[in-house]
């Protein structure tokens, strides 16, 4: 029964298959006569009986004969009706038209209708005379008070089309407006088309509202045709079906018109005000536009690109010299980041470097554009190269003799394994030439032994200016006697200098030379303070000499630092190491951020001793461990003291300590125990030590921010040289090196070096604080610069700590109890 209900539907001249509200298929015949977007139930509108006749035959499966009867949007009379099961809930309804007069004269006028709506939508005209043809069409053939286009958008609605049986219009009036907000408030939005009673004269009317489509966000478009005779319902709503979905289309690929128009304008805009260099590619990478950045870039004028190969414009090359293909470089729907590389420019002759990106889009965003479009945003960073490389060279070698300063130094060193020598020289007398004859004589003097150090060293010896007449010279795999013939060489050379002022009187000086000795593993510091000590025993003894370092235990326990190793151990027994602070100020707030604990001793006799003097030997003499811990726990016990009136406290951590396997466990319990919030407190490490032993130091890092503290990297004198570092190791702030704040104001070279880094400080989401900030246009030069936070006596002079006793010191007590000696 079922197959044979298909079978029997397709015999008749009209039938149609439904399932639900919808209409799966149907005679061509029913779509003549009804459209094609015509719902079920508008089959059987003025015969209602019928929908519960055909969910009867859904139901039973049973088949049901109706007999004669008036369905469809034309109210087509049809004979013989007849409803038949189907498969999976379908129910045929089939029958027979019977060629009544009215039915007749509804299928002619339809058939005019048709004919009608062909001409206009065919005619060689603007598309808006064409859909004010169609509107002044549904007004003479549904009998339609007026016709309009509506667009509403939040609390604004706006008639943008319109006809009557007086005449056609373009724009709202009042009464227009007026008429569709009374039919607005009637509207059902989930209906294909609304139909709203509504009162005209006394007489029967209704108004239809079809749905326009719409591309603008937030937008609504809708047909109303308003005041149509009831008589004619059925037959206008299927031409206003028609009608609206031909509009619909039309403005709907206006919209699209309009929309892509005004992202071409847009995107280029966008691309030539953008400051980098853009140039739009299409699949076989020839150029469809370019910016004027681009057009200084390679030379071409932004008019003169389309059409042109990107290769003629510019080819990028890798290191080793070869052309990096585009379109290889994208593979598939994705951007790429291309790194500082160098460009060949065709059309200047030249090289370059250049960082960007290249991205491929599936959608170009150019009308027009066939096929993926490639996307390459470039910007010339060769002086920005220079820039850095300059500044690095300044930020890692001494300005005036061109040697490395400390951070070369140390930073050279890191990168060598295995053993050698170290030599320290520092010059006798040079005191005199530049008290007596000015410090442009001292610089010449010290220019001179430059030059003479650099022609008795070999090619991968390493000399370094320390500061003031202080060098060190680092001889890699040396054996002690070339170190020996060298530091010979160089005392020779130094004693027999003589420098002449304008005056004619000559002016010579010696060189006390200290060597020591070193093994791969060693640590920097420590040869050095060997190499120090070594060199003050020569000139203990004379000067003008070479004293080699004894690492024998005893060889040099009358030095003076071994003096000072005794003094530091009482003064941390007898509680003699005080905690001072200096303010960290808010450059832009202008107010209190935080304190830096600094220390300071009492010696013997109850005078104040500053850190200068006594870290250092602290730090040969492998006592600087002890003292870091007694400082922090110093904080830990009186850290409502130190931080009053402030955010945070800022601790310094020496490089012996970074080595401390137990140290990070120890500074978290410490704090712990004296109820110290970690996100208060700050530990400093120097730069020195973080790059020298980088992986202890990051994991040191990792631990302690990942307890709570904050992490600082002190004394940023590398600046430039240590990018990298910012980059991997986990810190929140960076102390960049007084030596380069102090007097920035008036020297060019630490503007370059102090910018830099900022802006790689800032890359990172890094604050930055200035040291040794002491004079009104310091401060204005580094908050101009974007430098975050600042410190230094013009903003607040260190001060020894007022302590109060806390109810929570009580049961710290045991904290800063010292070990029985």
């Amino acid at each position: 029964m079922v197959g044979l209900a298909r079978r029997l539907a397709g015999m008749h001249p009209y039938w149609c298959a439904l399932r639900d509200r919808r209409i799966e298929a149907a005679s061509a015949l029913f779509r003549e006569l009804n459209g094609i977007g015509t719902c079920a139930t508008d089959l059987w509108r003025h015969f209602p009986d019928m929908g519960e006749h055909v969910r009867e035959v859904a139901r039973t499966g049973e088949p049901k004969r109706i007999g004669r009867v008036a369905l469809g949007v034309a109210l087509t009379e049809l004979d013989g009706v007849v409803l038949m099961p189907g498969e999976d809930g379908v129910v045929y309804l089939a029958g027979t038209p019977v060629d009544s007069p009215s039915s007749l004269a509804r299928r002619l006028e339809l058939s005019r209708w048709r004919c009608d709506l062909a001409d206009i939508v065919s005619a060689p005209l603007p598309q808006i005379k064409r859909v004010n043809a169609c509107l002044e069409m549904l007004v003479r053939y549904v009998d339609a008070q007026q016709v309009m286009i509506v667009e509403h958008q939040g609390a604004d609605s706006r008639v943008i089309n319109g006809a009557s049986p007086q005449a056609t219009f373009g724009m709202a009036s009042a009464s227009l407006a007026a008429r569709y907000e009374h039919l607005r408030a009637l509207i059902e939005p989930d209906r294909l088309i609304n139909e709203l009673p509504v009162s005209v004269e006394g007489e029967r009317r209704i108004a239809l509202v079809y749905p326009l489509p719409c591309a603008v966000v937030d937008v609504q478009r809708m047909l109303i045709v308003d005041g149509v005779d009831a008589g004619h319902e059925h037959m206008a709503l299927m031409m206003v079906n028609s009608v609206g979905s031909w509009i619909g289309n039309i403005m709907q690929m206006a919209d699209d018109v309009r929309q892509a128009q005004q992202r071409d304008k847009l995107y280029a805009e966008v691309v030539r005000a953008m400051s980098d260099a853009v140039l739009v590619m299409d699949g076989g990478l020839n150029v469809i536009q370019g910016n004027d950045a681009a057009a200084a870039l390679t030379g071409v004028p932004a008019a003169a690109m389309p059409g042109r190969a990107i290769n003629d414009l510019l080819v990028l090359t890798t290191g080793g010299g070869e052309a990096i293909a585009l379109d290889e470089l994208v593979p598939g729907q994705q951007a790429v980041t291309i790194e500082p590389t160098t460009c060949e420019l065709p059309c200047r002759e030249t090289l370059t470097m250049i960082k960007g990106s290249c991205v491929r889009l599936a959608d170009a965003p150019v009308s027009g554009a066939a096929g993926d479009t490639l996307v390459l945003v470039l910007h010339d960073v060769s002086h920005e190269i220079d820039q850095v490389r300059r500044a690095e060279w300044e930020a890692t070698h001494d300005a005036l003799t061109g040697l490395h300063n400390r951070a070369g130094f140390e930073r050279v060193l890191a990168s060598h394994r295995g053993g050698g020598q170290m030599i320290c020289i520092d010059l006798d007398r040079f005191k005199i030439i530049n008290d007596t004859c000015g410090h442009a004589a001292g610089d010449e003097v010290l220019s001179a032994v430059a030059t003479l150090m650099r022609k008795q060293v070999r090619r991968a010896d390493v000399v370094a200016r320390i500061g003031g007449d202080e060098f060190f010279v680092a001889l890699p795999d040396c054996p002690e006697a070339v170190a020996m013939r060298i530091a010979e060489a160089i005392r020779e050379g130094i004693a027999g200098y003589v420098y002449r002022n304008e005056a004619g009187e000559t002016f010579r000086i010696t060189a006390s030379i200290g060597v020591c000795a070193y093994a791969e593993g060693d640590a920097l510091q420590r040869v050095r303070a060997d190499a120090d000590a070594a060199m003050y025993s020569a000139k203990r003894s004379g000067k003008n000499r070479i004293v080699i370092f004894d690492h024998s235990p005893h060889a040099m326990v009358h030095s003076s630092d071994a003096q000072w190793a005794h003094r530091i151990e009482r003064a941390i027994e007898e509680h003699r190491i005080e905690l001072w602070r200096q303010p960290i100020i808010d450059l832009q707030a202008a107010r209190g951020r935080g304190y830096e604990v600094l220390v300071r001793m009492r010696d013997e006799s109850g005078g104040l001793v500053g850190a200068n003097e006594f870290i250092p030997p602290a730090e040969r003499y492998d006592l600087i461990g002890r003292l870091d811990r007694h400082i922090v726990e110093q904080v830990a016990l009186h850290f409502e003291d130190v931080v009053r009136g402030g955010r945070y406290a800022s601790v310094n951590l020496s490089g012996r300590s970074i080595s401390d396997p137990a140290l990070v466990e120890w500074v978290i319990d410490c704090f712990d125990r004296g109820c110290v919030n970690p996100h208060q407190v700050c530990i400093e490490l120097t730069e020195t030590a973080a790059v020298a032993d980088h992986d202890t130091a990051l994991a040191l890092m990792e631990q302690l921010r990942g307890a709570g503290f904050l992490i600082a990297l002190d004394d940023l004198g590398s600046g430039v040289a240590s990018f990298a570092s910012l980059r991997k190791l986990p810190v929140d702030i960076v102390k960049l090196d007084g030596a380069y704040v102090r007097g920035v104001a008036q020297d060019e070279g630490a503007q370059n070096i102090l910018r830099a880094v900022v802006q790689v400080a800032r890359t990172y989401g890094i604050d930055t604080v200035a040291e040794w900030i002491e004079d009104a246009q310091t401060l204005a030069w580094v908050s101009s610069a974007g430098i975050t936070r600042g410190q230094g006596y013009y903003l607040g002079a260190p001060e020894p700590i007022a302590y109060h006793a806390t109810a929570h010191q009580t049961r710290l007590s045991g904290l800063d109890r010292q070990p029985e000696s």
